[in-house]
């Protein structure tokens, strides 16, 4: 059967605060509670040694509850910001011992040797816990609410489990969004699109803490309607946002803040380019909630100069290195950004769950279509227009003949990074000659954040009030003058280019 859900991380104690702060409310939003059941869930999941299940981004386990045992496959679905669509199979077992051949031959991959794989399963992992389970009505719809707490755990290794999944068992998928929201409002939730069989996976074979760069380009074809590249750029923003927020938390990696700020920007930029077509109140509101929040995370350009500064790979770390005691100063205001702003609470914020949520239900529900036209018209029709009026903003805040040093190159890095989001998120329709033209920008904006460290070095010289600082404050005079210096040159090449559209 087809698998619709919507699933959120908690914290410990899930559902004593659901009961406490979101079942009273229920009578209220006229949702009915028609079963509540409380089990404890033993699963352990296997693969082949050729590990194929995890290769093909499948799920396979037997769950044992009071005695009774079944297997279930979960398919490779989609997750479009956190709501999940997949196939899932079901098949009763008399023990535990799983049989692959149980399951009816549509649910395997093409040429799949089921015989031989079911005699190659070994049990990779576990995850053992507690669920109650809600079956209520909302409207016409019927949706079970999930509480999972207890942990997935390997021979060596565990970590919790506290998630709430909402399944559509019939009717609107609107009635997910409705407890979504209530859930959202009342106690403290973060979407996640992390199954426990990936979550498994990454104790059985250790956490990769690396970032998942964003393509050159967002895919696009010529073919390609406004609102369906529209509907692409908010879950490629959403999935980069979700992706990066869990390997924060899962490995404490600054890095990662700075791609969670970029996945709200660019969603951010994603709402404004598209807003003049598909202009609508719940676009409208996404959009007001996107600026505010926006500003929330602005406070990691400051996190990510000094994580630049005390980089052992960063062009200051042989100058910085002789001298301790303004490296100690900038660890310090990392730490004090850190202990500040404190990016777990704003990854469980009302606000930031409140803004994913509603940008999954517009993509499903495309309100723009009863007030909007030219939603299904090409978005090539549109993006000419769109990339010559954020070019023309360029070429009148960094005008050839004007020459910019360091507080005008900081003025004009917003609108800067703007218009190279918006040719993120077009120019895979010109594919001729983008490259050659975006690469001179590309280096203007490294070369900012260069100019944004070197500036805060500077700064934390003075405010160190360190002796014998003078040779250091020489060495960034010299750098913030080179840096300038290449980029006047840069910028020159890049105003020369033509344009690709």
């Amino acid at each position: 059967m087809s698998e619709i859900e919507l699933k959120f991380v908690t914290g410990d104690n899930a559902h004593h605060a659901f009961t406490q702060r979101v079942l009273p409310l229920f009578e209220k939003n006229s949702i009915q509670v028609n079963s509540h059941r409380e089990m404890r869930l033993e699963n352990d999941y296997y693969d082949t040694d050729k590990l194929d299940f995890q290769n093909n981004k499948m799920g396979f386990r037997v769950r044992g509850n009071n005695g009774e045992y079944e297997q279930t496959l979960k398919t490779n679905g989609v997750v479009s910001g956190g709501l999940h669509k997949r196939m899932e199979y079901n098949v009763s077992l008399d023990n535990s011992r799983p049989d692959l051949t149980l399951f009816e031959a549509s649910a395997w991959p093409q040429d799949w040797d089921v015989a031989a794989k079911n005699t190659h399963l070994s049990k990779q992992f576990s995850t053992h816990f507690t669920r109650n389970a809600y079956v209520v009505s909302v409207g016409e719809s019927v949706v079970e609410i999930v509480l999972d707490c207890g942990e997935a755990s390997t021979e060596k290794a565990s970590s919790p489990i506290n998630e709430i999944e909402l399944e559509l068992m019939s009717g609107d998928i609107n009635s997910l969004f409705t407890l979504a929201v209530l859930i959202n409002d009342n106690m403290p939730v973060r979407l996640s699109d992390v199954s426990k069989a990936a979550q498994g996976y990454q104790l059985l074979h250790g956490f990769n803490a690396k970032v998942r760069h964003l393509p050159d380009f967002l895919a696009l074809e010529d073919t390609t309607t406004t609102e369906e590249a529209f509907s692409h750029a908010v879950q490629t923003a959403l999935a980069h946002w979700q992706h990066h927020e869990h390997v924060f938390c899962e490995s404490g990696s600054i890095k990662m803040l700075a791609e969670v700020a970029k996945s709200v920007r660019l969603l951010l930029q994603s709402v404004s380019l598209y807003l003049p077509v598909l202009q609508c109140p719940e676009l409208l509101a996404l959009h007001k909630k996107l600026v505010t929040h926006a500003q929330k995370w602005g406070w990691q350009d400051d996190l990510q100069s000094l994580r630049y500064l005390l980089s052992k790979k960063s062009m200051f770390n042989k100058t910085l290195s002789k001298h301790p005691a303004i490296v100690s100063y900038l660890q310090g205001r990392q730490t004090g950004l850190m202990q500040a702003h404190e990016p777990e609470k704003l990854f469980f914020d009302n606000d930031a769950t409140d803004i994913k949520l509603h940008a999954i239900s517009l993509i499903q529900n495309k309100p723009w279509q009863r007030v909007a036209t030219g939603f299904d018209h090409p978005v090539l029709d549109h993006a000419k227009g769109w990339l010559s009026q954020g070019w023309q903003t360029v070429q009148q805040s960094m005008p050839l003949n004007k020459t910019m040093g360091p507080a005008n190159y900081s003025a004009v890095e917003v609108m800067l990074r703007q218009t190279l989001w918006s040719g993120f998120l077009l120019g895979d329709l010109f594919v001729e000659e983008r490259g050659n033209f975006r690469a001179p920008w590309l280096d203007l904006l490294t070369g900012i954040d260069e100019l944004n460290a070197l500036l805060m070095l500077k700064q934390s010289i003075d405010d160190a009030e360190v002796d014998s600082h003078d040779e250091v404050r020489k060495w960034t005079s010299e750098k913030l003058s080179t840096l300038i210096r290449i980029m006047e040159r840069t910028r020159t090449v890049a105003m020369q280019r033509d344009v690709y559209w």
